[in-house]
């Protein structure tokens, strides 16, 4: 009987699981990355926790150990499919695996969705993202199922060479650039 509930379990399990057919993945290369940061706008020591990381990111930034990365606005209040305050930093793949390491070691209490930017806002903020500790509900309403070519790659970033073929950015480059969210 233990055999039979087991093998139910499996049978299970095994039905809920989504392999993507191999004539059908997507090979396009991956330019930029969100990682939003999360804070209850609410909650004057949440708050603080945030702006204090978010000040973090921008020496490291600054400093040069997140030189492929810019933030973007501090949103006080939800914003798009983001439930609670929160801000993003943008990073471009040349800057992805410090980035990464270093929310990764860094983001303490504070939450951290991070997700590619491909033209594919709705798989992007899910079956395509992660989280860095307790995920939140998102509003996917707020989101284009397909952005076409209306896409931020985090390009170009002021003294940083991208080496090889980039694509051209279709929003706004200076300093002041753009972001959705």
């Amino acid at each position: 009987m233990g055999h039979f509930i087991m093998f139910l379990l499996a049978v299970f399990l095994m039905s809920n699981i989504v392999v993507v057919p191999a004539e059908s993945w997507d090979t396009n290369e991956i330019i930029g990355y969100h990682f939003h940061t999360y804070f209850f706008q609410t909650n004057n020591a949440s708050t603080r926790l945030a702006q204090t990381f978010r000040q973090a990111i921008q020496q490291q930034i600054d400093g040069g150990f997140l030189r492929g990365c810019r933030l973007n606005h501090f949103n006080t209040v939800p914003r798009g499919p983001h439930p609670i305050g929160s801000y993003e930093t943008c990073c471009n793949s040349s800057s992805l695996s410090r980035a990464s390491s270093w929310f990764m070691q860094n983001h303490g209490d504070l939450s951290i969705l991070l997700h590619p930017l491909t033209r594919w806002e709705i798989l992007d903020h899910t079956t395509r993202s992660m989280w860095l500790g307790k995920s939140m509900p998102l509003d996917l309403s707020a989101l284009s199922e397909d952005l076409g070519d209306d896409l931020d790659h985090c390009l170009p970033i002021p003294g940083v060479v991208v080496l090889g073929p980039a694509p051209r950015p279709t929003r706004p480059t200076n300093s002041a650039q753009r972001s959705r969210w």
